[in-house]
């Protein structure tokens, strides 16, 4: 017999599955059919009844062009780069602010304070700041090519892959940092007790304990920044110029939406959606293999 509490429990996760299925998980399973279909219709064939499953022609044909048309590939490749770079940087920068954020609790508030405001602000208003301050006529370049004169002409920012880094790196260094400092919390304060008590200089104990016990860690913030900025568009519509200047997978996806029926069909958008969401899905399987094989039962709700 169940008991109350079970029924209680599957009562109250109820809504929550029910939205789950119908919101994700019906819907990716649509896309990902369709994408698959050799139909130019707009929905699923097979739901026109007898003929439209009669009619149904399963091709790989808009997955064999995202692979191999040298534009797809370039928005693949491009998307893949600006993560690493993104992922590596915030991963290097990081280190510090989430070490003294871990081992410094008088001066953690502080640190909090500045770590924590890329994540209240809107991400629109943090990239228009951005743009704005780095434009043509902005602070930076008024600086630099009028008052200065160290420039011959005004930077071009906009429509490029560092405006795009530049603007993730804003976006996500809440993230990482975060991350980092519960990481290394998690690592024992004494074991650099230990070493200093044994004469080993600070730069002697972080680099040889402190830094191989985060590897594992560390290459799981890693993965995650990467996963993170693998979906971002922001910065990319805004600072990399739009489709018409550097673009990444998301913001090809919403472009071929916007232009739906004039550069492409509905089947070619959801392959371009099903390979997104495929690479994320992989990268969250490494993310999580890489957490709990490391950490196992010291595993935090924060680093997850």
């Amino acid at each position: 017999m169940i008991r109350r509490e079970t029924w209680l429990a599957w009562l109250l996760a109820a809504p929550f599955t029910l939205m789950l299925l119908g919101l994700l998980v019906a819907p990716f399973l649509s896309i990902a059919i369709k994408s698959f279909s050799g139909s130019s219709s707009f929905g699923l064939p097979f739901l026109g009844g007898a003929d439209g499953i009669v009619g149904l022609q399963p091709t790989t044909a808009h997955y064999v062009a995202i692979l191999t048309e040298p534009h797809n590939q370039q928005v693949i490749l491009v998307t893949l780069a600006i993560s690493a770079v993104v992922a590596t940087l915030l991963t290097l920068i990081g280190i510090g602010t989430g070490y003294y954020m871990a081992r410094r609790p008088g001066l953690a508030p502080t640190i909090s304070a500045i770590v924590t405001y890329p994540s209240l602000a809107p991400a629109v208003t943090i990239i228009f700041a951005i743009l704005w301050f780095m434009a043509p006529t902005g602070p930076v370049n008024h600086i630099l090519f009028q008052q200065l004169e160290l420039i011959d002409e005004p930077l071009q920012f906009t429509g490029t892959f560092t405006a795009i880094v530049l603007g993730d790196l804003a976006l996500f260094s809440t993230l990482a940092v975060r991350m980092m400092a519960s990481l290394f919390e998690m690592i024992e304060p004494a074991l650099e007790d230990a070493s200093s008590s044994l004469g080993a200089t600070f730069r002697q104990t972080f680099l040889s304990i402190v830094l191989p016990l985060a590897a594992p860690g560390l290459a799981a913030v890693w993965v995650f920044i990467f996963i993170r900025t693998m979906v971002a568009y922001v910065a990319a519509l805004v600072l990399g110029g739009g489709a018409k200047g550097i673009v990444v997978l998301p913001l090809e996806i919403f472009s071929r939406i916007q232009s739906l029926g004039i550069s492409g069909s509905m089947a070619q958008i959801c392959a371009f959606a099903v390979v997104l969401a495929t690479i994320t899905l992989l990268g969250r399987a490494v993310y999580l293999a890489i957490v709990r094989r490391a950490f196992r039962d010291r595993l935090q709700g924060e680093i997850l």
